[in-house]
């Protein structure tokens, strides 16, 4: 869990720039990837233990959010932060 917050955070927080490049593996796989195992951690804590986790988690969503668009061609059954893209 460690690694996949590390890898979340250090993808949220890159320039936008970085993030916007066609087809790049930060929004497409390694993004996705990492917070995914995390959201599996959040919903295995207890939610006392997962708050602290939590508050971190969703301010590297937020800035994520700010970076990337929804993509409307992705599937809707997959979770938000696999439907964003760089455009």
């Amino acid at each position: 869990m460690k690694r996949a917050l590390e890898a979340w955070q250090r993808i949220a927080f890159l320039p936008r720039a970085a993030l916007s490049t066609s087809h790049n593996d930060w929004t497409e796989f390694i993004g996705p990837m990492a917070r995914g195992e995390l959201e599996r951690a959040l919903l295995a804590l207890p939610r006392r233990q997962a708050a602290p986790l939590r508050v971190v988690v969703e301010r590297a969503d937020d800035e994520f959010r700010s970076k990337t668009l929804h993509n409307p061609r992705a599937d809707p059954s997959r979770p938000w932060w696999a439907r964003r893209w760089w455009h």
